[in-house]
């Protein structure tokens, strides 16, 4: 083997590349997710209201809850945890410029614990408080109308 070629092999790092040291295109892990990651999704999309455990979503899959996890943050990038929080962050959203429930309520149908955790994950997930939040969409959508 020449040295070219062999120059052209460890350059391609890809065990699709072509012979002429072409890469071979990469897939997008979320254009194709895995079935699993796909049905562990609508699970959490259908019951984030309520109290979710890992294991709940492995049954609901039917794998493993440490190849679930693996798997789910492969293809999206995030960890079951994160997109969970998340998707309750957007149900407080809406909750609270569609309703005038108080933030306990709020955090409460949205699957929250307690409001205090609502409010961090929020404002992790914001950078805003669910309170100046209302106060300021509010505002802002009276002002259009």
């Amino acid at each position: 083997m020449n040295r070219e070629w062999a120059a052209t092999l460890d350059s391609s790092c890809n065990r699709g590349a072509r012979a002429e040291g072409v890469d071979a295109p990469r897939v997008d892990p979320m254009r194709y997710p895995p079935r699993a990651v796909r049905r562990s999704i609508e699970y959490i999309n259908a019951n984030f209201s309520g109290e979710i455990r890992l294991k709940d979503i492995a049954a609901a899959v039917g794998m493993s809850m440490f190849h679930l996890s693996r798997t789910f943050r492969a293809s999206t990038g995030v960890t079951l945890h994160r997109y969970l929080t998340r998707a309750r962050v957007e149900r407080v959203k809406a909750l609270l410029l569609d309703s005038d429930q108080s933030l306990a309520v709020i955090a409460d149908s949205a699957g929250f614990s307690d409001q205090s955790h609502m409010s961090k994950a929020f404002k992790r997930f914001t950078g805003t408080t669910p309170r100046l939040f209302r106060r300021t969409r509010r505002s802002h959508y009276s002002a259009l109308r």
